[in-house]
């Protein structure tokens, strides 16, 4: 059965994949900090959007509304499991989100660049990583954990609060 909130969760993390895609492009096509440029100011910027809307409200949305409906449930596993990779990748997701708008409007430095490829990259295997285990595992656990009434009262506060 398909959910309207795993619907929302899948589309989100395909938003995700993509920005992290890019940001792996970007860190893999310069050995040294690229030159400051409106196309590339525009991507950081719009990579920053991507990186601190998961981070901060999707994030947000699984702890505050969708693990407590599993943990009511006695599904303490999944939920212990994810809170500690949000706790993981939280500040890693805001330092390279923080970094792409200073470079957005500043540019790189060799430092800056250094710290944002490393984080970067850190960054985008932890939370492929993540994805692939919340498309394989928690979607399916809301299909079989909430029932027709809690997912539509799910979907519409996740629209409510994260877009």
């Amino acid at each position: 059965m398909n959910t309207q909130t795993g619907a929302l969760l899948h589309q989100a993390h395909m938003t995700t994949i993509e920005a992290l895609q890019s940001l792996d492009e970007l860190l893999g096509s310069h050995k040294k900090a690229p030159a400051k440029d409106d196309l590339l100011g525009r991507k950081l910027k719009q990579l920053a959007r991507i990186l601190k809307s998961e981070v901060e409200n999707h994030f947000g949305f699984e702890e505050n509304h969708l693990f407590k409906v599993f943990v009511e449930q006695g599904e303490t596993g999944i939920v212990t499991m994810l809170t500690h990779e949000h706790r993981s990748i939280l500040p890693l997701a805001l330092q390279v989100a923080d970094l792409a708008v200073a470079a957005a409007e500043s540019g790189f430095t060799d430092a800056t660049w250094t710290e944002f490829k490393d984080a970067g990259a850190e960054l985008v295997e932890r939370e492929i990583f993540h994805i692939q285990k919340e498309e394989m595992g928690l979607l399916a656990a809301i299909a079989s954990l909430v029932d027709p009434e809690m997912d539509e009262e799910l979907a519409n506060i996740y629209r409510a609060e994260v877009g």
